[in-house]
């Protein structure tokens, strides 16, 4: 699809696109307006001793990054939970509470994060600091050890640091004499082979410490109360809900518009038919209690878009065949319901309009409209000239309202329509109409329904194939086009009717009166030249019975 055709598409389906971007907006907004608030708290770990070593020790490193993984297992089992949950005093089980907690150990990584989510700021905190101390708590089970012995240690390694840094201390104090006495030198050297002694023993004990080095946990940050939820985010969910409801609008238009076989443009028209578009007419918008006589925008509404584009299609027309003028017009379609008659009724008009002697002939001989929309009398009219030659044209014709306009409906219908429009008489009948008048236009039956039209197609000098916008469909038109091929008939191009009138807004703006205005005014306008005691379209009509 072109740019041009992208941007129709666009702006015919823009009412929904809109709707789906607002509904789901609101829909999104309202949900998550309602929805209970979360807080989220975070306490932060480091397994081993990394930040405090001065040389750290690679293989430390990668227990302490192994044990990581190990801490954030056992944070989620159901013991370390018990514990959290009688030290907190919570009323839910292990398994609820394990859906409010995350704990993450990078395998790159000696740091461990949990994090608490809970409907209430201050018990997430807690919630995640109690596991944090849980875990700290339950170290030195991991490795292995018992805890005493661990606090021996401990407890020997600090008091040998006591004793190196009082000694160091009496040390300081010898060398900082001047003048020692052979007694005092003596003690000096005695302290330096204790001094050396001391930190034999505190590196030993040293070693025996760092053992669990990497299996230290520490916190580094406790978990605060969050001042915020972390959800609902309403502004957010709106701001999804609007790409959802758009994203969901717009995969319905590709699906409808690829399932659409209908003809919007003259472009669908021509892929289709084959065929030009002479003229692209408005969908006409009015009340139907009018009645048919108000179908005919080119009499009673001159100034609208829609008669302009009327007049357009007579000039179209006229350029169709510059060679050879058209004296006998058929107008017909696919398929009943297209607008064909009132598309031969309005032609006629505007033809009649450029002072053309016109006779507009219903040669629907199965289901007329033409006497319905020009409220006329069908008691005698074309079957009545095939019936009897003697009668003459001027008898049966019927005047209109429109100056040089007369209608030739089809008087009583005959039981063998489709033998009566082929039969010779037919021929030598429309020699006779086209006698008289300078143009001659038949409306038919659709070409779907039956042979009638395609019959007439054959002897006129021209045909107007009329398509529906809104209701015709590529399939009918295809085999509307293949019967008039078939029929040997000279088509002029197509006509394509009930177009949605945005589209023609500039036109109709450019024209001043519209359509629509004039007959929401309760009353249709005149041509500029109309005598004031023309009738109107509730007064009966010359020619009427």
């Amino acid at each position: 699809m072109n740019l041009r055709r992208q941007i129709a598409i666009v702006r015919a389906w823009l009412p929904l696109l809109v709707a789906s971007v607002v509904l789901a907006t609101g829909a999104a907004y309202a949900v998550s307006s309602q929805l209970p608030k979360a807080y989220e708290a975070k306490a932060m770990l480091i397994v081993g001793q990394l930040l405090s070593a001065v040389n750290p020790d690679y293989n430390q490193i990668l227990v302490s990054q192994r044990l990581s993984t190990t801490y954030a297992a056992v944070a989620t089992t159901r013991p370390t939970l018990d514990s959290v949950i009688q030290r907190l005093g919570l009323s839910v089980s292990p398994g609820q509470l394990a859906q409010q907690i995350r704990v993450d150990a990078p395998t790159d990584s000696t740091l461990l994060t949990i994090t608490a989510q809970d409907a209430d700021p201050s018990l997430a905190a807690a919630i995640a600091n109690a596991l944090a101390e849980q875990l700290i708590a339950a170290s030195p089970a991991i490795q292995g050890r018992q805890t005493d012995l661990q606090a021996s240690i401990d407890a020997d390694l600090q008091a040998t640091r006591d004793q190196i840094k009082a000694t160091q201390s009496i040390v300081a104090t010898l060398i900082g004499l001047t003048n020692r006495t052979p007694a005092q030198d003596a003690e000096l050297a005695a302290l330096d082979e204790r001094l050396a002694s001391l930190r034999a023993t505190s590196a030993a004990l040293l070693s025996l410490s760092s053992g669990s080095a990497a299996n230290l946990l520490t916190v580094i940050e406790p978990a605060i109360a969050p001042t915020g939820p972390i959800s609902p985010r309403p502004l957010q969910n709106a701001l999804l809900g609007a790409v959802f409801g758009l994203l969901l609008a717009a995969g319905v238009v590709v699906v409808a518009e690829h399932l659409d076989d209908g003809i919007r443009d003259s472009d669908a028209v021509s892929e289709v038919s084959g065929l030009s578009t002479l003229g692209t007419i408005a969908r006409m918008k009015g009340d139907r209690s009018h009645g048919e006589m108000y179908r005919l925008a080119a009499l009673l509404y001159p100034r609208s878009s829609v008669a302009e584009a009327y007049r357009a299609l007579r000039t179209n027309i006229e350029f169709a065949s510059v060679d050879t003028p058209i004296r006998t017009l058929l107008v017909t379609s696919s398929v009943p319901g297209e607008g064909k008659t009132t598309t031969a009724s309005n032609v006629a008009i505007v033809f009649a309009q450029a002072g053309r002697r016109v006779l507009l002939v219903d040669a629907d001989l199965r289901k007329p409209g033409v006497h319905q929309v020009f409220d006329l009398a069908n008691t005698h009219g074309l079957t009545t000239l095939l019936r009897n030659e003697g009668v003459d044209v001027g008898e049966v014709a019927q005047a209109t309202e429109q100056d040089n306009l007369r209608v030739l409906t089809t008087g009583p219908l005959p039981p063998n329509p489709a033998e009566l429009l082929g039969s010779q008489r037919m021929r030598v009948t429309v020699d006779r109409l086209t006698a008289g008048h300078d143009v001659v236009v038949f409306d038919s039956p659709p070409l779907q329904a039956v042979t009638d039209a395609a019959i007439v197609s054959s002897f006129v000098d021209g045909t107007l194939f009329v398509i529906d916008a809104a209701r015709s469909h590529r399939g009918t038109v295809r085999q509307g086009r293949e019967v008039l091929a078939k029929a040997g008939a000279h088509v002029l191009g197509a006509v394509l009717n009930r177009v949605p009138a945005g589209a023609h807004s500039d036109y109709a703006s450019y024209y001043g009166g519209n359509y629509e205005s004039e007959q929401a005014a309760g009353r249709p306008a005149r041509p500029p030249d109309a005598s004031p005691d023309m009738p109107g379209p509730s007064a009966p009509l010359p020619g009427t019975g």
